[in-house]
């Protein structure tokens, strides 16, 4: 199969195009010497038949190399916008379509295009707000008394009491069982108390009497 100039190819795919023929118009750029695969026509034509036959990703990708070629080429533009809604990569069409509306404010089919995109955004469906949740707080996996002694710590700060009603009777008992009752105590103390006098009198006794002696027996 004999290679074409790019100006023969194009001309041969353009009527492929015009008869609705997109395949065949595809098979004559494949015949498109390399040398000329520059120019920014033939990636035109080739993402136009792509985009007819609704391959919509190889006719983005060959209006975007056509595009590093010409980047203001308004055929391409165009193609490239229609490729990319098509794919659902709006917010890539939209930032492509600003650039050509900049290029050719007054453009018709640019404008149509503007509206269309336009509506295709706003009737795509919004993700739910996602509302992020505090952190929950856990027990540390830590040894049991040492967690006993934080969810203590932590009830006291809250406010919270440390002890249920059964735990603060549990002790008032033991308590009791292992101490004397406080007036028993004061009891105690009294009965003892008269004794303090008495050994107060006996030591003087004894004292007086032991300077008696000494001084009686010189």
């Amino acid at each position: 199969m004999t290679q074409l100039d790019a100006t023969s190819g194009i001309e041969l795919a353009l009527q492929h195009l015009s008869r609705g023929e997109p395949l065949l118009a595809l098979r004559v750029l494949d015949r498109v010497s390399w040398m000329d695969l520059g120019w920014p026509d033939y990636w035109r034509v080739r993402a136009e038949a792509f985009l007819l036959l609704g391959d919509h990703k190889q006719a983005a990708s060959s209006a975007k190399e056509g595009l590093v070629e010409d980047p203001d080429n308004l055929p391409l533009l165009l193609l490239h916008i229609k490729a990319l809604k098509e794919l659902g990569k709006l917010d890539r069409a939209q930032y492509t379509l600003k650039h050509a509306l900049r290029l050719a404010p007054h453009n018709l089919e640019l404008q149509s295009l503007a509206d269309s995109l336009e509506l295709q955004i706003d009737q795509r469906p919004k993700s739910p707000k996602t509302v992020s949740l505090p952190p929950v707080q856990t027990i540390p996996d830590v040894p049991n008394h040492a967690r006993d002694d934080w969810k203590t710590a932590k009830d006291w700060r809250s406010g919270k009491p440390m002890f249920n009603e059964a735990d603060a009777s549990a002790i008032k008992r033991a308590f009791k069982a292992n101490n004397p009752t406080l007036p028993e105590v004061q009891v105690r103390r009294r009965n003892f108390s008269f004794m303090l006098p008495i050994g107060f009198l006996l030591l003087c006794v004894a004292f007086i009497g032991f300077w008696l002696w000494s001084h009686m027996g010189r």
